[in-house]
């Protein structure tokens, strides 16, 4: 038998994904760590693609990332490292990840960004980012393992 975080077994039971709250996030210990890097573009819709390593339970998984995000204008690159939180089986983790937060890049920045898949894993990055870019930051990422 599965083991589910409360917000995940509430939300099972609505059929809809968990939301975490600070206080969940800052309780939890993380499951593994996340390294990313990615370029960007946009004028006023954005995208980019990325690759990226998830390090769980004592192994390094190679990703590949695509996103898109809605009002967004200029160039970035970014490198991010972070905590993934909630991940139980490794199958969890691919998936459409979706962002809410407010940044912008004037030559070298420094941000963060928190996202969610609808399998509850939740992603909370610390990123250094080159380029001029403001974002609203409404988006999100589709994550793979590499092949």
């Amino acid at each position: 038998m599965r083991c589910l975080h409360p917000a995940q077994q509430s939300a099972t039971q609505e059929g809809t994904k968990p939301r975490y709250t600070a206080e969940d996030i800052q309780k939890a210990k993380p499951s593994g760590t996340i390294e990313l890097s990615a370029k960007e573009l946009g004028l006023l819709v954005g995208g980019g693609k990325g690759k990226g390593v998830l390090h769980y339970r004592g192994k390094s998984y190679p990703l590949t990332i695509t996103s898109a995000d809605v009002g967004t204008v200029g160039y970035t690159k970014t490198n991010a490292k972070g905590n993934v939180y909630f991940l139980k089986t490794l199958d969890d983790f691919p998936g459409t990840y979706s962002k809410a937060s407010v940044s912008g890049t004037l030559y070298k920045g420094a941000g963060g960004a928190q996202f969610q898949n609808d399998k509850g894993v939740f992603l909370s990055v610390v990123s250094k980012s080159e380029g001029a870019a403001v974002s609203l930051g409404i988006g999100g990422m589709k994550v793979e393992f590499a092949k």
